[in-house]
């Protein structure tokens, strides 16, 4: 009876052993992708125009893939291309440059035998060598491939079941940034890419990777630029050629041009930020910064004019279609979920630079001289709006006259809004 009892606990041990012997037992490395491993070309339609419309409900979960496919149906007026129907000649041409010149998976790179010292001196200062793009690789691999995809596609095992969809970097298209608005091309700098991953993004199930040490963290921010960098390059080659424009050159002298170009925008977005003017209010003069905020958000002809989108301070916004073909909703700003950062310098960010991928337009007040007679006392436009945003949660923090517009006169006498 003793030795049946024992070999039925030996059986149980080992049916526990092995799933997590199996890898070491085939040779496989828990951490990096297998050697043999290529990037996929990529086979999801590509929104070249999202619908105009906006529908009050958003994408079931699992359904991404089938939503986007019938983006281009005429009842829902979107645009796409299928890259199946990429000829061949072109297909492997595209995927043999893209090989070459990125990598793979387990050795990422971004290398043009070819490339001149300009070319040469910002995949350096963008820190995409060859060490730190594999040590990202593992990196990301571990913490980051299971939502976003072996290519950065937003497609990874548990990516199609969460809302929001994780980033797919391959559009070269961010939300939250910090960039000059003057940037052509606008991409992250490294210290917004950074900022996500120290804090993750609230309201969504990008957590914070903020225990990383800081040269994983590096790494990491290098190795979604090489993602986004592929990714674009793949697209904008693929699409002349399925929309019959066609290219001019080679597939190679294309993907080489568009290298060139993404990193221009990339080296330039990570030298020139947004410069905030100085916070100019002093603790007495809130409330009256406050109720211009207010009526900034409210002027549906203003130069801000939030409440067109935010309709009812984001209480009743429909959904409408961002430039990756997902649906997504304006943020009720009553609720105090920023996922873009809730510092006073995040919102300033967001409201002077906008979320372009979500097409939210940047406010722009333009010559801070030209409203002096309007903004008095040395009041600047945008903080007057990011002191109202970070107030209308808490309707005690409001002038009475103020919250009495926005909800109402019985109000609960509460901290935060009821929601």
């Amino acid at each position: 009876m003793s030795s049946a009892v024992s070999f039925a606990r030996m059986v149980r041990v080992l049916a526990l052993a092995i799933p997590c012997l199996l890898p070491l037992l085939s040779g496989c490395d828990l951490d990096s992708y297998p050697a043999e491993l290529t990037y996929p070309l990529r086979s999801d339609p590509i929104v070249t125009s999202p619908p105009g419309s906006t529908r009050w409900d958003t994408t079931a979960p699992g359904q991404l893939d089938m939503h986007i496919a019938h983006l281009s149906d005429p009842e829902v007026g979107g645009k796409t291309l299928d890259p199946a129907k990429l000829p061949a000649k072109e297909r492997g041409e595209l995927e043999r440059a893209l090989n070459e010149i990125f990598g793979t998976p387990a050795t990422p790179k971004v290398f043009l035998k070819d490339a001149d010292d300009e070319v040469k001196s910002r995949i350096q200062d963008l820190k995409l060598d060859d060490k730190t793009l594999a040590h990202g690789s593992i990196v990301y691999r571990r913490h980051c491939m299971h939502c976003h995809g072996v290519t950065g596609d937003g497609r990874g095992p548990t990516g199609p079941w969460i809302n929001p969809t994780p980033r797919d970097y391959r559009q070269g298209l961010f939300k939250f940034m910090s960039t000059a608005v003057e940037v052509n091309n606008r991409k992250p700098r490294r210290e917004d890419l950074r900022r996500t991953l120290e804090h993750g993004i609230e309201g969504t199930s990008m957590p914070s990777f903020s225990l990383l040490e800081e040269a994983e963290k590096e790494a990491l921010v290098s190795y979604v630029i090489h993602l986004s960098l592929r990714g674009e390059c793949e697209r904008y080659t693929m699409e002349p050629i399925l929309d019959g424009s066609g290219l001019e050159g080679s597939v190679r002298e294309k993907v080489v041009e568009l290298l060139g170009d993404f990193l221009h925008a990339w080296a330039n977005s990570n030298a020139k930020g947004i410069e905030p003017g100085a916070y100019p209010y002093k603790e007495g003069d809130l409330q009256a910064s406050i109720r211009r905020g207010f009526q900034l958000f409210t002027d549906p002809r203003g130069s801000a004019s939030c409440i067109n989108c935010h309709v009812d301070f984001g209480r009743q916004a429909p959904f409408r279609y961002d430039k990756w073909g997902t649906l997504v909703r304006p943020a009720n700003l009553t609720a105090g979920v920023y996922r873009g950062g809730r510092r006073p310098i995040d919102i300033y960010w967001r409201i002077r630079g906008g979320i372009d991928p979500s097409q939210m337009p940047r406010a722009d007040f333009g010559d801070q001289a030209a409203h002096k007679e309007q903004w008095r006392n040395n009041a600047d436009p945008y903080w007057d709006l990011v002191n109202f945003v970070q107030a209308l949660p808490y309707p005690q923090m409001l002038p009475e006259d103020v919250r009495d517009s926005i909800y109402g006169r019985r109000h609960e006498k509460t901290e935060h809004a009821q929601r």
